[in-house]
């Protein structure tokens, strides 16, 4: 089973901002023996973010995506996903309950506009946000000939992302593998004084390429 982790916003491939969420995401997917083959970053473009979902259903079996699900004009994942799997938008009344009654709690009218983070692709699973606006979106898009891909989308705020993470998509990912999910383990063999060429040259057989176990070569100052 196969992963990829989508993160969203113009701030990422702007430069503006450190992508943290997909390098987390990663870890935990691993946690669980699923290997995350492909990280995407895409701006807030809806035609950009449909073609990376659609690349990303066809690719991968889980994809787990962060950011988008604001009020605002350029959160665009609950669009896109709906366009990706070809259903209409949904109001989900007790998403909407529970948006209204966090603005409550705060002294605070709710504007218009968050009305929309209520809403959810037809056929979603929606992932609580305990403590946020922006609810999650878990959602099966059958391929024909195949197994169904599984997307989950979250908020792209850390706090919120990590919660929803272990309370929701963790339990349901770990349930799609099974109880005989494989396990990933790293491990780490730190060496000094040489170069990337020449420590290949002294471990060929370790290092070649398409050998299981998988061996990478980093390079680091520090």
């Amino acid at each position: 089973m196969f992963a990829e982790v989508i993160a969203i916003g113009d701030e990422l491939t702007s430069g503006h901002r450190l992508d943290t969420n997909s390098q987390w995401l990663a870890e935990r997917l691993c946690e669980l023996g699923v290997t995350t083959l492909y990280h995407t970053t895409v701006g807030d473009d809806l035609d950009a973010n449909v073609r990376v979902f659609r690349n990303a259903v066809e690719r991968a079996d889980i994809v787990v995506a962060t950011g988008g699900l604001g009020p605002t004009a350029d959160d665009l994942t609950r669009e896109a996903v709906a366009k990706t799997a070809s259903v209409e938008l949904e109001l989900d009344a007790a998403s909407l309950t529970h948006i209204e009654a966090l603005f409550a709690r705060r002294n605070r009218p709710m504007p218009t506009t968050n009305r929309v983070q209520a809403m959810f692709p037809r056929g979603s699973r929606i992932v609580p946000n305990p403590h946020g606006t922006a609810p999650g979106i878990d959602l099966s898009i059958s391929r024909p000939g195949r197994g169904d891909a599984r997307v989950f989308c979250l908020p792209g705020v850390p706090v919120e992302m990590r919660e929803m993470w272990a309370g929701t998509v963790a339990p349901a990912i770990a349930a799609l593998c099974g109880p005989e999910r494989q396990v990933i383990r790293h491990h780490r063999i730190k060496c000094f004084g040489v170069g990337e060429s020449e420590l290949e040259q002294m471990m060929p057989e370790l290092i070649r390429r398409g050998r299981d176990p998988l061996v990478g070569i980093p390079v680091s100052e520090a």
